[in-house]
């Protein structure tokens, strides 16, 4: 999608008093330059980023142009960005059209540009526009409301039809004499040639009785949808699309006067009929499906209804349009999808979805007529547990249900079986029961299910280390442990990790590995000739077991302490202190580690 999609989602509905207001879009245009086949459009401030979105998309929704790499909508902002624009490929640069008015007297007359196929309007067209030929097509509704600033405003909360006729005649003055704080009012119009402009004067006509007011000295004129004369004047006020005040933080809307118009794409009358155009902007167009509809809400305005849905989307004319039905429903869809994670259980995910936004609500899940479960929908899911099964198949189907007043329709899934798991048990011993260390222990595990025999694999995990996995044969498994695990206690956790119809199952048993004994043995020579002198190894081993002990071992003679050594690999090589001629009898103390017990050996060395 195009780097140009400034909003993401659908923005909040106005409130009958105040609006929820989100960051403005940054202003754009095309993103590349236009060529012959294009559908070139200029014009009105009011939907310049609704042509925006419609052309590139936002969000997740995609636009015109993210399917269309020929004939693609382009739409040049009326505010904003370099003075001149370049319409189309190797035309000259013009002055950038300002308005509705700017923008559809570039489709007739004197000012006529065959690089411009329609123009934006946010009024409908003026009798010597209908003169002219041009034809409107209607699109969206707007309201229209009295702007003042976001915070520390002087105006009241809201204003009357003839309260609003009277600041712009100047019969009243100061927002103190209609409820607000005492401040001079600064009443501001939009710029001449805006359709803006052209609607709301009409509006000031009909509340002056069909005659149109002769407007105080005091009223200035503004850009119109610019905050730039109000966000920072607590006494000025301005008339402001509802649509785009959602995009401008710095202002807000009055409540009590307000009046709804539609939004136009005007063409030339010869053009009404071309393919290109109408595969835009006419009834079965882009801008009248339902895949535009989040394009132009997140624009802040509402599609207005195909002709087929009582509405007048789509359908060229030439007079203002009245007929204000909006694209009210969206159709939705639910598909279920299931799965047993554990006995007796179904986890159920419903996802809901449109064309374009995502819908909200609850899902409700059903077995046959049964309603098992409800589930909100949240981001488009709605997920629920359902317990207490018995093993085997069952059928569900989820039932959408929109919120209360949304506009998406109801809908239902086709049935999904599934196969609820039965439970199985895991039971762990050892073999030995009690080993030692330095001899290999078996883990033993046994999966269990009623009526079936478990298949699949386990994990067994012993302490801290990584856990091992085990196919099961015939519902068993055995892991060797090494012959070197310490000795003490190891907690073994066992998870069966079951199976498409059985479910997993754990289990957690302590493993105690004792102290081996040590076998202690020297090398010594029983005799030593006079003036030589002992010369040894000493070993310390496990019997059974290639895992060599280590530690020290001291060698006495009597309470005399010899020589102290430590063993490396179970074992080393020592001689000894010249020893007193005679029988000697000697000893070798073990003094044992963490995994191996203490032990003593004696033995005698004849000292000649």
């Amino acid at each position: 999608m195009s780097a140009r999609r400034f909003l993401a989602g659908v923005v909040a509905a106005a409130a009958a008093s105040s609006l929820a207001l989100v960051a403005s879009p940054a202003t754009a245009d095309p993103s590349f330059t236009p060529v012959e086949a294009d559908v070139v459009g200029v014009g009105s401030d009011t939907t310049q980023f609704v042509m925006n979105f419609l052309a590139d998309g936002t969000g997740p929704t995609q636009g015109w142009n993210d399917t269309h790499a020929t004939g693609r909508l382009a739409s040049f902002d009326a505010i904003g960005g370099s003075a001149t624009v370049v319409l189309k490929e190797g035309s000259a640069p013009i002055t950038r059209p300002n308005g509705s008015t700017a923008g559809k007297n570039l489709l007739h007359g004197a000012g006529n540009n065959a690089d411009v196929d329609y123009a934006r309007s946010s009024s409908a067209l003026s009798a010597a526009e209908v003169s002219a030929g041009l034809q409107a097509f209607p699109f969206a509704v707007d309201g229209m409301r009295m702007a003042v600033k976001a915070t520390g405003s002087n105006a009241p909360a809201a204003i009357t039809s003839a309260q609003l006729l009277g600041i712009y005649k100047g019969e009243i003055t100061n927002w103190s004499e209609i409820g607000g704080t005492a401040g001079v009012i600064k009443p501001y119009v939009p710029q001449t040639g805006s359709g803006t402009r052209a609607f709301f004067l009409a509006q000031l006509k009909a509340l002056n009785g069909g005659t149109d007011p002769v407007l105080a000295p005091h009223v200035g004129e503004t850009q119109e949808h610019s905050d730039a004369d109000i966000k920072d004047n607590p006494n000025a006020v301005a008339p402001y699309s509802t649509g785009r005040a959602k995009t401008t933080p710095t202002i807000k809307l009055l409540a009590d006067w307000s009046a709804a118009r539609a939004l136009y794409n005007v063409v030339r009358g010869a053009d009404v009929n071309r393919a290109d155009l109408t595969a835009v902007f006419g009834s079965a167009g882009f801008v009248c499906s339902t895949g535009a509809r989040p394009l132009i809400e997140a624009a802040g305005f509402d599609q207005l209804a195909t002709p087929a849905n009582g509405g007048v989307c789509g359908e060229p004319t030439q007079v203002a349009t009245t007929n204000f039905t909006t694209n009210a429903q969206l159709a939705t869809t639910t598909a279920l999808a299931g799965s047993s994670l554990k006995a007796g259980n179904a986890r159920l995910v419903a996802t809901v979805a449109t064309d374009s936004v995502i819908p909200e609500g609850t899902v409700q899940f059903l077995e046959g007529a049964v309603v098992k479960a409800t589930g909100a929908v949240v981001q488009g899911k709605a997920t629920v547990d359902v317990n207490g099964l018995t093993a085997g198949n069952h059928t569900f189907t989820a039932k959408y249900l929109p919120e209360a007043g949304s506009n998406f329709d109801p809908s239902t899934s086709a049935a999904k079986t599934v196969l609820v798991k039965k439970a199985s048990t895991t039971t762990v011993s050892f073999s030995p029961s009690a080993p030692a260390y330095g001899k290999a222990a078996k883990v033993l595990v046994s999966v269990t299910a009623s009526g079936s025999t478990p298949t699949g694999s386990v994990s067994i995990k012993v302490g801290t280390a990584a856990a091992k996995t085990v196919t099961l044969v015939s519902g068993k498994a055995s892991l060797t442990l090494s012959s070197s695990l310490k000795a003490g206690s190891h907690t073994v956790s066992v998870k069966y990790n079951g199976s498409t119809s059985i479910a997993s199952s754990t289990s957690t048993k302590t493993l105690k590995i004792a102290k081996a004994k040590p076998a202690l043995t020297e090398s010594f020579p029983s005799t030593v000739l006079a003036g030589k002198l002992a010369k040894g190894t000493v070993k310390v081993a496990i019997s059974g077991s290639t895992v060599k002990p280590t530690g020290k071992v001291v060698i006495k003679r009597g309470t005399t302490v010899l020589k102290t050594i430590t063993l490396v690999s179970g074992q080393a090589t020592v001689t000894l202190p010249k020893l007193p001629k005679g029988t000697i009898t000697l000893t070798l103390n073990y003094s044992g580690s963490s995994n191996v017990l203490a032990g003593k050996k004696s033995f005698t060395i004849i000292q000649k």
